[in-house]
């Protein structure tokens, strides 16, 4: 199979050598042609324009600024893109991404948009997540590459907010976690509680995400949330607990309030015994 990798920065580069590795048959193209002139040596063809590499190939990569950029190389394309496959590796809101695959489908290409949860270093790594979403059948012909490229990638569906929105959610997975540092910290300096002391009791705290994520892995995909060993009311008392503290020591408490506001509205709807991930239950109904 050809495959052609557009665009030869940091990211570019690491799929761009992962493919080669794996003995793909390889063409590379880049603005700056300095870029592009170093994979001669590992075997990659190197292509003089975007329409050289597109017309060389049957499932083309792009790894470029942003989906509104790679709009515009397509755009500007004299090549047909009929029964090619344009995998966007690029970055972008819905909008851009829906214009982008509005394109494609106008020319008769098939589509993979790819999120890349990886450093270019973790690119071929076995713990390398890329989520793609992708046209009929995209996944089923070139799904084999991207795991190539991470061996945990996944298909989540065919329309890009599908992807969109499970960026955004483990976005704020990440966030939430690095704020409840952030929040923790600051309630702790106003008690008079080194950081260092602080931070060198985080671990105990992170090996009980692990238990959490287990809870949220085995009641919210069943919509299980009964037989709780800690019921929601139980946290509920907990954050009540928190928040008391943080305003008694003048920290600043919006996140432990939301948290306590949000768990308190499902005790009083009747949630109280069950678990706490019922939330996601309670805030979808409300």
């Amino acid at each position: 199979m050809k495959l052609a990798v557009l665009g030869l920065g940091n990211m570019g580069s690491a799929l761009a050598h992962c493919l080669l590795k794996a003995g793909h048959d390889v063409s590379v193209w880049n603005r700056t042609s300095d870029k592009a002139e170093v994979f001669a040596e590992a075997g990659a063809t190197i292509c003089s324009s975007p329409d050289d590499a597109v017309a060389a190939c049957d499932f083309v990569i792009f790894c470029i600024k942003s989906h509104k950029e790679t709009v515009e190389l397509v755009s500007g394309l004299s090549v047909s893109l009929k029964g090619r496959t344009i995998c966007d590796m690029s970055t972008g809101d819905t909008s851009d991404a829906d214009r982008l695959v509005a394109v494609l489908e106008k020319q008769g290409a098939g589509y993979m948009l790819g999120m890349i949860n990886a450093y270019p270093s973790g690119i071929g790594g076995d713990e390398t997540t890329i989520l793609t979403v992708g046209s009929a059948g995209t996944w089923d012909r070139y799904g084999s590459i991207i795991r190539e490229l991470g061996a945990k990638s996944a298909h989540v569906g065919e329309k890009p907010e599908a992807l969109a929105a499970l960026f955004a959610g483990l976005f704020t997975v990440r966030q939430g976690f690095m704020f409840g540092m952030i929040y923790g910290a600051l309630v702790c300096q106003k008690a008079g509680i080194p950081m260092q002391v602080y931070a060198d009791q985080l671990p105990a705290t992170i090996k009980l995400v692990n238990d959490y994520h287990e809870l949220f892995a085995r009641t919210v995909p069943t919509e299980d949330y009964d037989n709780a060993e800690a019921s929601l009311k139980v946290y509920a008392l907990a954050q009540e607990d928190a928040l008391k503290t943080y305003l008694s020591l003048d920290a600043p408490a919006d996140f432990v309030q939301l948290m306590r506001d949000r768990t308190k509205a499902a005790w009083d709807d009747g949630y109280g015994d069950k678990q706490l991930t019922s939330l996601v239950q309670h805030m979808t109904d409300a």
